[in-house]
């Protein structure tokens, strides 16, 4: 298609708005478009085109996933702040609640990050056993003594842990051997350390949780009591439940919300912490939280409960059987997903991550597709910024 004078100047200037003007490498922080818009009681849907998507990529990712055979159960992506695709499968709709698993630990390091901005935390160099006086430890140790909230939110605590490797239906499995212990975080307290706090990463549920009683000696509060009045309730979001292990609710895993609301969490972070004109968490903590800590293999790293994957140019809250929250500063994009895989070759998170970017480079702005409030002032450009908008309207594809 070849594009007038005029479109030409308006599809530059709607990718200058969009689009970084330069890649940033892991370690710092990316350039970040904060949507001018947040849902309230109703989240106000838009078509595709309006948000710079192509609609019919979108309506080919859900034709995909229809014939796929995956058991995906929601579906919701948001540009700019609004859905523009919202989709449900079996008995599934806007209102039901999922067990989100490991996604649980990216909300429960929010809420530490907000129980610093509050002033009920210090910092993330506070010693852990320091909130548990009362304890006495099995294994003591100075480097013991040096673990602190940060190796907790990166999980590279340096305690003898090993959930990663061996089946939750297993009795040698640590999580298990935690939660059937009778006393969780003592038992988590009481393990010796066989790492320096710091330099080796684990997979560790338990840390999360043992972030949770923080949380609660540290508030008064419980996890679900703390969200409810600092997080969920500012952003309108529903919650279902969040299991308790003694009395204090699972930091890990064990939370179940719908998709709507695991989207508005990553849509909090997108915002860099603000919703509409209040601030829930520092932009600091969102930086920190996507800024690789460990890094796991070539394309994947570890941040403060959250996973930043190289290939998709952002980052996740993960858990078992396909729920995801995928956030792209880039892209400014939220996709929440919840679904019951329990075979992994029908994990399709990659490829729905994948075409949900493609829905954005592929797309070609027209006058009827653009919407004006999109639109920066237009840039003044020379003849070599037009050929180049020309050539990259010609040539872009998605980076994998």
């Amino acid at each position: 298609m070849r594009l007038s004078g005029t479109l030409l100047v308006v599809a530059l200037s709607f990718l200058l708005t969009l689009q970084p003007l330069s890649s940033s490498p892991l370690g710092t922080p990316v350039q970040r478009f904060s949507p001018a818009y947040v849902p309230d009681t109703q989240w106000e849907s838009t078509a595709a085109e309006a948000q710079g998507m192509s609609s019919a990529v979108l309506e080919g990712l859900v034709q995909y996933i229809n014939e796929s055979g995956s058991p995906i159960h929601g579906l919701v992506i948001s540009r700019n702040g609004y859905i523009v695709t919202e989709q449900y499968w079996f008995r599934y709709n806007e209102n039901t609640s999922h067990h989100i698993f490991s996604c649980t630990k990216s909300v429960t390091s929010a809420l530490i990050g907000i129980a610093m901005k509050e002033g009920f935390l210090d910092n993330v160099s506070q010693g852990v056993l320091d909130f548990f006086p009362e304890m006495t430890i099995d294994n003591p140790s100075p480097l013991k003594d040096s673990m602190t909230l940060e190796h907790l939110l990166t999980m590279t605590h340096g305690l003898d842990w090993n959930e990663w490797n061996v089946s939750y239906q297993s009795n040698s499995n640590m999580y298990n051997q935690m939660f059937r212990s009778g006393d969780p975080i003592q038992f988590f307290l009481d393990l010796p350390l066989v790492h320096t706090p710091g330099e080796h990463w684990v997979y560790t549920t338990g840390a999360s949780h043992v972030l949770s009683a923080i949380l609660q000696r540290a508030t008064g509060m419980t996890a679900r009591e703390f969200a409810d009045t600092y997080i969920f309730g500012p952003m309108n979001a529903s919650v279902s439940l969040w299991s308790t292990e003694n009395g204090v609710n699972n930091g890990g895993t064990q939370l179940y919300i719908p998709p709507q609301t695991m989207a508005k969490l990553g849509l909090l972070y997108l915002n860099n912490g603000t919703w509409g004109d209040q601030e829930i968490l520092t932009e600091d903590w969102v930086t920190a939280s996507s800024t690789p800590y460990v890094d796991l293999s070539t394309h994947t790293s570890y941040g403060y409960q959250w996973w930043i994957i190289e290939d998709y140019e952002g980052y996740l809250a993960m858990g078992s059987e396909m729920q995801n929250i995928y956030i792209s500063p880039e892209y400014n994009i939220v996709v929440a997903m919840t679904a019951s895989v329990v075979n992994d070759e029908h994990d399709i998170s990659e490829e729905i991550i994948r075409r949900v970017r493609l829905a954005v480079t592929e797309f070609v702005p027209t006058s009827e597709g653009l919407q004006t409030d999109l639109l920066l002032p237009l840039t003044i450009v020379g003849v070599a910024s037009v050929s180049a908008i020309v050539l990259v309207l010609g040539v872009r594809r998605l980076k994998r």
